[in-house]
């Protein structure tokens, strides 16, 4: 049994031992792309991205990054997946296991963490030339937090027109894995959170082109409404969505805005309010909306019209 005298000699080469570890960089492997997975750390976010490797290493700053889906900003450490977290932590508790036991550790040589399969939208911002992978609308740039809005936003839509008419295989390809009910619920969910996220980009895009050109930013939220969101146009350029849209497409897009509504504070349940906006005769109060694949594609055409011309107006005004 050893002295009082070696205990603290053991503890004080554990100490420097903990110290060294610290400093041990853990690797983490990239997908077929280059891009490693990256996670939001806000809790009510947590959303899923991916950078290149390289612009992680040589652009983006150890003490701020940006998530592209909220702009939260923390610390480039506090990006780890939750399962590269786990993985981290669970290394290092065994490394300081082996390190007390018996003097040496084998840390980050055992973390074997598979990136996640490619995302398809990948960009690259245009003010910092960081290279990123999302799925869904990103606005921001995870190095430099630019809102890179105006040139993402008809590649998301593009992305969501192309599942909503590829829906079918995607089921086949989901099935394959899990069982007709499990795949049938996932695919029913994309195509629902496809109208959230056209309307939001259609929000976020008009936004920033908005208070890009007027003197006051355009009230909160208000381009998910569409009067509201046409008195602002007009009243600012002179020109509006009687002017950019059919009459059947103006309805469409009144039709899919409140639906919208319905999913993301009603559970897509029909209430009196859908209703009386709407003239929507195909629903009664109670009934649930249905949403398909048909109904993105709609709003997504329409929706890349309306891109087209709000860029327009931008070019012309400046």
């Amino acid at each position: 049994m050893g002295t009082i005298k070696d205990m603290l000699k053991k503890m004080e080469r554990f100490q420097q031992d903990i110290e060294n570890i610290s400093k041990i960089s853990i690797p983490i492997t990239p997908d077929k792309n280059g891009m490693i997975d990256r996670q939001c750390p806000k809790s009510e976010c947590e959303s899923l991205f991916k950078i290149h490797k390289e612009d992680w290493l040589n652009i983006v700053r150890d003490e701020e990054v940006f998530c592209p889906f909220c702009k939260n900003n923390s610390e480039a450490k506090s990006y780890l997946t939750i399962e590269q977290n786990n993985e981290v932590i669970g290394d290092l508790k065994k490394s300081i296991k082996e390190l007390w036991d018996y003097g040496y550790s084998t840390t980050g040589k055992n973390i074997s963490i598979k990136p996640r399969p490619e995302f398809e939208l990948n960009i690259k911002c245009e003010k910092c030339n960081c290279r990123y992978s999302v799925v869904g609308s990103a606005y921001f740039c995870p190095s430099c937090g630019d809102n890179n809005i105006e040139v993402n936003a008809r590649k998301a839509i593009e992305k969501i027109i192309s599942n909503a008419n590829n829906i079918a295989i995607i089921q086949e390809t989901l099935e394959t894995s899990l069982n007709k009910d499990e795949a049938t619920i996932i695919t029913k969910s994309i195509v629902e959170k496809s109208i959230s996220e056209i309307v939001g980009t259609l929000q976020n895009y008009s936004e920033s082109i908005y208070n890009s050109l007027s003197e006051k930013n355009a009230p909160f939220n208000a381009f998910q409404n569409v009067e509201k969101s046409n008195k602002l146009w007009v009243s600012l350029l002179g020109k509006g969505y009687k002017d950019w849209l059919t009459q059947s497409e103006i309805k469409h897009l009144h039709f899919y805005t409140q639906k919208r509504h319905l999913l993301e504070h009603k559970g897509g349940i029909v209430d009196s309010k859908y209703i009386e906006k709407t003239g929507d005769n195909k629903y009664q109060v109670g009934e649930r909306i249905i949403i398909k694949p048909s109904d993105s594609i709609c709003l997504g055409e329409i929706t890349i019209k309306l891109l087209n011309q709000i860029s327009e107006l931008k070019k012309a005004s400046s």
